[in-house]
């Protein structure tokens, strides 16, 4: 399990220098939700979507229970600057 956990922690969004990039703070809630828990593999519940800012970037970070084993866990995002054409 704690392998497990260490591994969730590199992924894409699994700590603040690893955000996920997303268009739109509207995105946050179901990006978080379709991944599976790390640890059992269960749903992913969101308890609360805040912003933060971590060593000067502004993100959003999704607080989630996992629906079966209960674990809570972070994931970071950030949102995506618009392209100017």
């Amino acid at each position: 399990a704690r392998d497990r956990e260490r591994l969730a922690l590199l992924q894409p969004g699994g700590a603040a220098d690893r955000p996920i990039d997303v268009e739109s703070p509207a995105q946050v809630d179901v990006r978080a939700e379709s991944h599976p828990c790390p640890l059992c593999q269960g749903s992913l519940r969101l308890v609360e979507h805040a912003a933060a800012t971590v060593d000067g970037v502004r993100l959003r970070i999704a607080h989630l229970a996992c629906t079966v084993c209960g674990v809570r866990r972070q994931m970071y995002f950030r949102l995506s600057e618009p392209l100017l054409h």
